[in-house]
């Protein structure tokens, strides 16, 4: 079967999960190509494989005035009735207001753009990632091109304005919804009708266990780590408070941020403001060589977000033996739960994120019974080999 996996920004450093399933597809006899609206910039080039994807995606943009009249003049001419058909679904689905029709109508010229790429390679499924803007452009190059398509939908940012996501019309016309877990699963409900609730299947994102080699967490508990986007939903203020407040207590650690984003110098000028600065490194995108190796020398995970779906690198973190600490958002305790397979707070809770964490410094027995507990729960429930069986008999299905 060929497919192609469809995103907005193709392939970004985070984004494992996406290139692990495409890895996985293809090792499957799935013929997997790779589209994207846009390229990602030098920054995300961490490793080999994510500038081979790179080399190897057909992007949308840029693309030139002249180009994109050519390709809708002759899918006009081609297809009238559906190119009519489509510009209608994307009039329906658009948001209210002039700027939502304007952004839907650049959704559906990209859509067109897609539908080309789609027959010029005989793809027969279209299956995106993340479900916004990029959904859009699936469901109405689907549309247009008369193939089925799928979503897999992570959250949680899609679910903070998933009316105007126009989330039941996505389910309605895909051949399924793949749902990173429960939670996840029941927003899509929440958005969509009852009689396509169905089409909902749960499948997580994974990683491969055995990749990350498990060790014993240390008697010695002291270096902190973080992986992930620097911006406004991951939290890391609420950190460097508690962090503050652990260190006016005696408390000696320090913390390595591995990711890059947004708020990179607000955080660093966070750090010096609250005397954190020689405790406390940024490192940026890094390869997962680098990430491996960083988990491997620490002591303990934060992920102190505000919004999450079920975040990977926690995955990653509990492979290897790293004591977790999350909060009570999204999908998070369907992978950690509190003092058995990690420990688990309340988001924007700094008192109780720095009391989580002066636990773990001052218990290295728990941090062990901890590391034990979270391993398998990774190996039993998010092993990516199981979730692309599940995922690959889904796309395969008539």
């Amino acid at each position: 079967m060929r497919l192609a996996y469809f995103t907005n920004t193709y392939p970004r450093a985070t984004d494992t999960f996406i290139r692990r399933e495409v890895i996985g597809l293809r090792e499957r006899g799935f013929e997997v190509l790779t589209f994207s609206v846009r390229k990602t910039g030098s920054d995300h080039d961490v490793d080999d494989e994510v500038i081979n994807e790179k080399k190897n995606t057909h992007y949308l943009l840029p693309c030139s005035p002249l180009t994109l009249i050519k390709v809708h003049f002759k899918a006009l001419t081609a297809k009238p009735g559906n190119y009519l058909r489509t510009l209608a679904l994307a009039y329906k689905t658009s948001r209210p207001g002039i700027k939502g029709h304007a952004l839907q109508l650049m959704y559906f010229l990209e859509a067109i753009l897609l539908s080309q790429l789609v027959e010029e390679n005989q793809v027969e499924h279209l299956h995106n990632h993340l479900g916004d803007n990029s959904g859009t452009v699936t469901l109405l190059s689907a549309k247009f091109s008369d193939i089925t398509y799928s979503i897999s939908i992570h959250g949680p940012h899609i679910f903070f304005d998933g009316l105007h996501w126009a989330l039941d019309a996505k389910t309605a016309n895909s051949k399924f919804i793949s749902c990173i877990g429960h939670f996840c699963k029941s927003q899509m409900m929440l958005y969509s009708n009852k009689e396509d609730w169905h089409k909902f299947k749960i499948i997580r994102c994974g990683i491969n266990p055995e990749q990350f080699n498990f060790r014993e967490p240390s008697d010695h508990v002291k270096k902190l780590v973080y992986v992930g986007r620097l911006s406004a939903e991951k939290g890391v203020p609420v950190l460097f408070e508690s962090l503050a407040q652990l260190k006016q207590q005696g408390y000696h650690f320090e913390l390595t941020l591995l990711g890059d984003g947004e708020d990179r110098k607000r955080l660093e000028s966070s750090a010096e403001q609250f005397q954190l600065k020689d405790s406390v490194i940024f490192k940026g995108f890094v390869d997962q060589k680098t990430i491996a190796e960083t988990l491997n020398d620490s002591d303990i995970f934060v992920l102190p977000s505000f919004a999450e779906g079920i975040p990977v690198a926690l995955m990653e973190a509990m492979a290897m033996g790293v004591p977790v600490i999350a909060t009570y958002v999204g999908g998070v305790t369907e992978l950690v739960i509190d003092k058995v397979t990690g420990q688990v707070v309340y988001p924007s809770d700094k008192d109780g994120l720095a009391d989580a964490i002066a636990y773990y410094l001052d218990n290295p027995d728990a941090c062990k019974t901890i590391a034990h507990n979270a391993r398998q729960k990774v190996v039993e429930e998010f092993n990516i080999d199981a979730q692309v069986d599940k995922l690959a008999k889904l796309l395969a299905a008539n």
